[in-house]
């Protein structure tokens, strides 16, 4: 019996630490350099990756972890490497900027990603799945204590326009 104690607690600790490992994984910084020495492609791992000191830090993830993915294709973005342009949309103006797009997967630490925005602008959301909703979190103050936080679904092949104000609120257009 005592040895069924031990393989039990031998179990529990080697899940533990395959959870911490793996989820440190998902925090490393990619990056393509260009001539100029600046970030062309990268995934942001950090608020401080965004590439303008003012850049709301934004952060999309998935509002169940364990049954639902996402994919997503966003305009707007400083970090993506993509360009990209949006249409102007009820209030908020025509724009261009980066885009990129950004997959959202079941299971615990590959879930939530960052992209930059800047401040008073405006982007979209698109949701690139052919059938499955998008079924997400969102907000543009992920690097402050208490921050506004979206429940949102974008149905499949559908849009969703934002604009942030110069704190980093987001409404949509």
């Amino acid at each position: 019996m005592k040895n069924l104690n031990f393989y039990k607690i031998l179990i529990c600790f080697g899940v533990l630490w395959l959870t911490y490992s793996c989820e440190k994984a998902d925090q490393t910084t990619t990056g393509i350099v260009a001539n100029n020495e600046q970030l062309t492609s990268r995934v942001v791992s950090s608020c401080d990756n965004c590439p303008n000191d003012d850049d709301c830090c934004c952060a999309v993830w998935l509002q169940d972890i364990f049954n639902t993915a996402a994919s997503l294709r966003f305009c707007g973005t400083t970090d993506g490497p993509n360009s990209c342009t949006g249409d102007a949309v009820g209030e908020c103006p025509s724009f261009s900027n980066g885009g990129q797009d950004i997959s959202l997967f079941p299971g615990i630490g590959n879930f939530r990603k960052l992209f930059c925005v800047a401040p008073g602008s405006t982007f979209w959301i698109r949701n690139i799945h052919p059938t499955d909703d998008a079924i997400i979190y969102l907000s543009c103050q992920y690097d402050i204590t208490n921050p506004q936080v979206l429940t949102i679904t974008i149905p499949a092949g559908y849009t969703f326009t934002y604009s942030t104000n110069g704190s980093c609120l987001l409404s949509r257009c």
